[in-house]
């Protein structure tokens, strides 16, 4: 079994543990590639399919790992009911993984979260924030002809502004090669956004002014070749 390059970069930001729980888990193979490594003792397994559950299930029985994986149907954090080192939540949107954290915010425990959203990601970052966690880190992967960021979070709060909410703040100390080119395919999402408001007949000038002022900053960060802060 091979990781595709998401789940490759998911598996080395992921911390050693003795128990962890991957929600929303699929297929299972993040699981499987933790557990066949050592780099997690024991993992909660679970996904709000049957379907799903009953596929990752025949993968973890192939892998003979059925006595390290606790495969469970549920609904989010749900699920969880004793205390995990690291929770996943990967490959939603990222309206529904806000969603999960602040629901299942008391059933975290202090564990280290691994997040990874396909679209919202200022709704990530503010449910990160609003349940007392800080961003650790936000690193981009190029999976296909996709670009997508893993984020890591850990207890603490810590207050973004909008700006950074909306761009993100330890992406950009990210030493990734990747960094660049995921500035630059997020410049031109943006100024295609830009576009769509400029030709629309309700003109919105702050939603504008805000892009504006992202799509500089973007482009600052791009065409240095020093490391860029927010």
């Amino acid at each position: 079994m091979t990781l595709d390059p998401r789940l490759s970069l998911a598996f080395e930001l992921y911390p050693p543990c003795d128990l962890a729980a991957d929600i929303g888990t699929d297929h299972a193979y993040l699981p499987i590639a933790l557990l066949k490594a050592g780099k997690c003792r024991r993992m909660i397994l679970s996904d709000v399919s049957p379907d799903a559950l009953r596929n990752a299930r025949d993968h973890v029985l192939r892998a003979g790992l059925s006595d390290r994986a606790d495969l469970r149907l549920g609904n989010g954090l749900d699920v969880v009911a004793e205390p995990c080192q690291a929770v996943s939540i990967l490959g939603m949107g990222g309206r529904t993984i806000a969603g999960i954290l602040r629901k299942g915010a008391d059933r975290l425990d202090g564990a280290g979260l691994l997040l990874s959203a396909h679209s919202d990601l200022p709704e990530v970052r503010q449910a990160v924030m609003d349940i007392g966690y800080r961003l650790t880190a936000e690193e981009p992967v190029l999976d296909g002809r996709r670009f997508y960021l893993i984020m890591t979070a850990a207890p603490g709060q810590e207050a973004l502004t909008s700006r950074e909410l909306r761009l993100g703040k330890p992406l950009f100390r990210s030493s990734s090669s990747l960094l660049k080119p995921y500035l630059a395919f997020r410049t031109r999402v943006l100024e295609a956004k830009l576009e769509g408001l400029r030709l629309s007949p309700e003109t919105a000038l702050a939603d504008m002014a805000l892009l504006e002022e992202d799509l500089t900053i973007l482009k600052g960060v791009i065409s240095d070749d020093r490391t860029k802060h927010l």
